[in-house]
Order: structure tokens, then C-alpha cells, then sequence
């Protein structure tokens, strides 16, 4: 979502550092969104499956596997370097 943003939002005319703070903060904004609704979801069938009785009860997670480790840092470096060159570009 953010790449596609930083790809998107340049063609509104704004500068480089709107952009990306733009993309930023509509990106946070959006995960925090859809964090919260998996959060929800998680917590109903947890009490759905408890007969009801855990409202807020959270079930356990397990840890993350090292693909999806590897993964994440090889994104974040990816979007860094981007990032990087957006900015010299400007």
C-alpha cells in the first residue's frame, strides 16, 4: 500500500516530502484499521468457541516462522532503499 502510494501521489502534484508523508501517514492509518478489525474477529470466535463466556479473552499466537522474518527485513530494506532514491531524486 505505501509503494503504491508513493508510486500514485506524485501524479497530484504535490512535493516529495508531502508525498511521503502522506503515504505515511495514510498507510499507518490503514494497518492500524485492519489490525484492530482482525483483532475483533480473533476475540469473537475465541469466545465463540469458549461458549461465549471470554469477552475479551485473546488466543495465543505463535511465533513467527524465519521465512516471514526474512521476508519483513527484506521488504523494509527494499522500501528503505526507495525511499532513499525518492528523496535524492527530489
Amino acid at each position: 500500500m505505501w509503494v503504491l502510494l508513493l508510486f500514485l501521489l506524485p501524479f497530484t502534484g504535490l512535493g516529495p516530502l508531502p508525498c511521503l508523508s502522506l503515504a505515511t501517514v495514510l498507510t499507518v492509518a490503514l494497518v492500524v484499521w485492519a489490525e484492530r478489525r482482525r483483532g475483533r474477529r480473533l476475540r469473537e470466535a475465541a469466545a465463540a468457541e469458549a461458549g461465549g463466556g471470554a469477552e475479551g479473552a485473546r488466543p495465543e499466537r505463535g511465533p513467527m516462522s524465519a521465512g516471514t522474518a526474512v521476508a519483513l527485513t527484506l521488504g523494509a530494506v527494499a522500501l528503505l532503499v526507495y525511499v532513499i532514491f525518492v528523496i535524492r531524486a527530489a
